[in-house]
């Protein structure tokens, strides 16, 4: 009876699993050679668990355990592992990213099932990190790439992400909106008092407050045409599809499921408004630190809340 060396990621929670599943599967399908991702790629249980066993302790997450003296030996994992491992790739067999391939599998427990993965899978995991299907992952990206990120933003970005992941789409596309359109205000209130005069302050002001975020954010695109060649370079080049054409986006998608119009939205649509996020919100938040850094202050009026 050949002896075992046990892995033991008992300490590892939930999203700490979830992260190195994804790492895990990257690296075993670039070893393999399904670079970028195509339908060969398969993957079995075990196969899974003892990746993800040796990734922690290549990363020093777990201790590596030692090698037994008597040869051959078997590689496991303790049995509360195998049950976080399977929860979280049951996640991606609900959101339909791997499915099990039934002509393959040997039902033996866990064991013998062999995971596939599907046509929609192949272009979320070919488009890298950060993935809305690692919701901790994605979170603390968001919060990394922008580290004074204002909390109502964050909350519903983290309420789009778990509703997209349990495929309430509907949802998820209402809270995506609504961290848009905060932001956007956010960013219409820090370019008052960048404007350069008192006249134009109180003028962008009447034109703006109380108004519905579409009406602020036209009068702010053609404000802020007057005002492009005291900024950064960098921050106005593809200004307008990067925030005018990704803010248009996610309010027309909101407005449309926040009526009842009886619109569906695709779950690829979606994940494609959660991976432009990021980017789109970046860039926000970089206008804002450069309107802050160089306010007029002689002549701005009191801020007021649009």
């Amino acid at each position: 009876m050949p002896s075992v060396r046990t892995y033991n990621l008992d300490a590892i929670d939930i999203s700490g699993i979830r992260a190195l599943l994804w790492e895990a599967l990257s690296l075993k399908w670039a070893k393999e050679g399904h670079y970028p991702v195509h339908s060969n790629y398969r993957v079995k249980y075990d196969d899974i668990c003892i990746s993800i066993a040796e990734l922690a302790a290549k990363k020093n997450i777990i201790q590596n355990p030692p090698i037994p003296q008597m040869q051959p030996f078997t590689r496991e994992i303790s049995a509360l592992s195998k049950q976080r491992i399977g929860i979280v790739i049951w996640e991606l067999v609900c959101q339909q990213i791997l499915y099990i391939d039934l002509t393959q599998s040997s039902y033996s427990g866990n064991h013998g099932f062999v995971f596939d993965i599907t046509e929609y899978g192949q272009k979320v995991l070919a488009n890298g990190k950060p993935i809305p299907h690692d919701p901790d992952g994605y979170l603390d990206y968001l919060r990394h790439e922008i580290p004074d990120i204002d909390s109502v933003i964050y909350t519903y970005v983290a309420e789009s992400i778990h509703a997209y992941n349990t495929n309430l789409l509907l949802s998820a596309t209402t809270a995506i909106g609504c961290a848009s359109e905060k932001a956007l205000l956010l960013l219409i209130e820090a370019y008052i008092p960048f404007l350069p005069t008192k006249k134009e302050q109180t003028s962008f002001v009447q034109k703006t407050k109380g108004r519905f975020i579409k009406n602020q954010f036209e009068e702010f695109q053609k404000s802020l045409g007057g005002q492009k060649g005291r900024i950064d370079r960098e921050l106005v080049d593809g200004i307008d599809i990067i925030i005018s054409g990704i803010f248009e986006l996610l309010r027309q998608n909101r407005n449309s499921v926040g009526h009842p119009t009886g619109k569906q939205m695709k779950k690829e649509n979606v994940y494609a408004s959660l991976q432009i996020f990021i980017t789109y919100c970046k860039r926000i938040y970089a206008l804002m630190e450069f309107f802050k850094s160089n306010y007029c202050t002689t002549n701005n009026i009191k801020t007021v809340s649009i």
